[in-house]
């Protein structure tokens, strides 16, 4: 209730001393009916002029819209202009301050980053702020100035004002296209931080002393983690230079160039290293070169290289590798992994090269010792190259590996099931004296070798081999097997090289002195753990045979002129057998002097063999001799002992002669099987 209305109210209220009457009533009542009726009257009037306003607005509305419509557009047409002016005008002060920061490094950019490296690292990185900040300013000022001129382009305001911001919108946007604002500084400063990493490539890069080969204590870890810092460690200041300024390179041409300057450089530095143990052996090798490099000096070769590629593994890239990971160990493995494989090519390749060759060269029996020294040396090294060489881009590098030991592995296994048929192509000379061929002394000998040294890696060799299959090596044969195939081949060469001596008596000297080195050298070496025993005693039982042949044939060309025929009868005069006694002493010393002649140079080169048919001979022939002259003696003038005339020689000097026998020249330069 307003205040006007309760005034009203409490004036038509009675006095409070004054008695109410029905009349004041009715009027008090009358009143109150006609203010109401008033009221309502009222309400009515101002509900149908709220509706003729009402009315009256919507027909004057768009009128006055489309009458204020271009004054409007035109205010918001203003207002966005100059807002977008002045953030464009904001943008390019911002890129003047960063021109003036630019110009203000250009004096620390210009200096040598060897005088200050920190300084000059916080100056290029304020120089990328600065140019980062700028491209972004320099971009945003252009934006606004395109909405600007966009602006007043759609008013189709055309007027001088538009004219000049197309103009700067047009300097905006070849600034940008530019792309620098720097004169070409940020590359300078990158180029001279390339260079400070060289230099100090350059400076720190020594060659390494390796050792010729790998000392037994060190097979397994051949150096410690600090034994290798030391030797191809940085001075920690240095490393920790080149490890900042390739990591500020790092998406900049700039930061490819030191990869490969840091390539170049340890690869020169390992070829250096390695030019110092004298690896000229490795290059240009061939299996065609190998096959004509004379044996002895190959022989060298290969020890060399069993030596060296161990050291080049275990030392000198495992050195490289840790290297490699300290300078770009910010960089994420697979680079450091990259360079330690571009770095390890060259030399590694040489390596695994030569040994490629020799393995695929022509498989004399001499490389098959030598190929097991490569295949124990490649086993001994691979736990290392897996280490070394770990990481994708090193696989190549470990599958080349992997191959080579295979191929070595197998050209062992075939040079060892060669050895029969290449016994067997042998084509040896004759011997004059009966003596031991060359082939038989190598082939027993070797094979004796080969079993006393090479035993183990000959058993890995023929393990790794069982499990292939393939047409042209017998897989499944023992070593027992392996080893008796040869000596059966021997075994045939001396008896066809002996049946080709048309001499029989040479023939049976022949045969046993052969086949006695060939038991002798088998009974007393490893050789006779791995042959059956028959085979073994069929050969002593040749040497018996020739042996009997021979000193039965000795002894009967000389017995069978002490013929006792025609001079025990009592028909005989003593004239006539006198003339039998004389001729058969002419004969006996006749075909003593052949026998002495023809065989001096004959030899036995077992020392009991010789011994023992020297007293089988001497025996029965000075025995026969002294009987004969003690029977028939009488029939000379004189005792025999004094009948010089007819007795040439006594059975002292006979057995003096016949002692002389079997030791030729030949057997002192020989070995005597014993």
């Amino acid at each position: 209730m307003s205040a006007a209305e309760n005034k009203v109210i409490w004036s038509l209220r009675p006095p409070e001393s004054r008695q109410v009457n029905v009349d004041d009533l009715a009027q008090l009542v009358a009143v109150r009916n006609s203010l109401h009726a008033n009221l309502e009257k009222s309400r009515e009037v101002g509900h149908l002029l709220h509706e003729r306003l009402q009315s009256l607005q919507g027909r004057l509305s768009p009128v006055i819209t489309k009458a204020l419509a271009p004054v409007e557009e035109e205010s918001g047409t203003l207002t966005g202009l100059s807002q977008r002016i002045d953030k464009a005008t904001q943008s390019v002060m911002a890129v003047q301050k960063s021109h003036d920061v630019v110009h203000r490094l250009r004096k620390i950019i210009m200096r040598d980053p060897a005088l200050d490296l920190d300084g000059y690292l916080a100056a290029v990185m304020q120089l990328e702020e600065a140019l980062s900040y700028h491209r972004h300013e320099l971009a945003a000022a252009g934006r606004w100035l395109q909405e600007a001129v966009n602006c007043l382009e759609t008013a189709s305001v055309h007027s001088r004002q538009t004219e000049r911001l197309r103009n700067i919108l047009k300097d905006l946007k070849a600034e940008q296209a530019g792309g620098v604002c720097d004169g070409d500084l940020l590359n300078v400063a990158l180029g001279k931080l390339e260079n400070e990493f060289k230099r100090l490539l350059t400076e720190n890069c020594l060659p390494v002393p390796l050792p010729p080969k790998m000392g037994p204590q060190t097979e397994d870890a051949p150096f410690t983690s600090t034994e290798l810092e030391y030797l191809f460690g940085f001075p920690s200041e240095v490393l920790e230079k080149l490890q900042v300024i390739v990591a500020r390179l790092v998406g900049s041409v700039n930061y490819q160039r030191c990869l490969d300057a840091y390539q170049e450089s340890r690869i020169a530095q390992c070829r250096r290293s390695l030019e110092a143990l004298n690896v000229e052996y490795l290059q240009n090798s061939t299996p065609e070169l190998i096959d004509k490099v004379p044996w002895v000096d190959l022989q060298t070769m290969i020890q060399k290289w069993t030596q060296q590629v161990e050291v080049a593994v275990k030392v000198l890239y495992a050195g490289e590798r840790r290297l490699a990971c300290q300078v770009f160990k910010d960089l994420g493995q697979p680079v450091w992994v990259e360079c330690l494989s571009n770095v390890a090519q060259p030399g590694i390749s040489a390596f695994l090269q030569f040994g490629d060759s020799v393995s695929k060269s022509s498989r004399s029996p001499e490389k098959l010792c030598k190929l097991l020294e490569m295949s124990e040396c490649l086993e001994r090294s691979e736990h290392s190259v897996i280490q070394v060489f770990d990481g994708q881009a090193c696989c190549g590098i470990r599958s080349r590996y992997r191959e080579l030991l295979k191929q070595v592995s197998y050209g062992a296994f075939k040079a060892f099931w060669d050895m029969r048929g290449w016994v067997e192509e042998q084509k040896e000379p004759q011997t004059h004296d009966g003596g031991v061929l060359k082939l038989c002394s190598f082939v027993v000998n070797y094979m004796n070798y080969l079993i006393r040294d090479y035993l183990g890696p000959m058993k890995k060799v023929l393990r790794s081999q069982r499990s292939r299959r393939s047409d042209d090596g017998p897989q499944e044969r023992s070593l027992a097997q392996g080893i008796l195939m040869p000596l059966q081949a021997l075994e045939r060469q001396v008896e066809a090289r002996g049946e080709e001596i048309l001499d029989r008596p040479l023939r049976h000297l022949f045969m046993m002195n052969n086949f006695q080195y060939i038991y002798t050298r088998v009974d007393k070496s490893r050789l006779k753990d791995f042959l059956h025993d028959s085979w073994i005693f069929g050969i002593g039982r040749k040497v018996d045979k020739h042996t009997l042949k021979y000193r039965s044939d000795f002894c009967r060309k000389l017995v069978i002129h002490l013929n006792h025929e025609g001079l025990t009868g009592s028909s005989i005069g003593k004239s006539e057998a006198r003339s039998l006694v004389r001729q058969s002493l002419k004969a006996f010393s006749a075909a003593l002097d052949d026998m002495i002649r023809t065989r001096s140079n004959w030899a036995i080169q077992h020392d009991n063999l010789r011994d023992a048919t020297r007293l089988y001979i001497t025996e029965n022939v000075v025995s026969a001799y002294r009987n004969y002259l003690e029977s028939f003696g009488q029939f000379l003038e004189g005792h025999f002992s004094s009948s010089t005339k007819y007795v040439k020689y006594t059975p002292e000097m006979v057995e003096q002669m016949l002692c002389g026998l079997f030791s030729s020249r030949r057997q002192h330069s020989s070995s005597d099987g014993s």
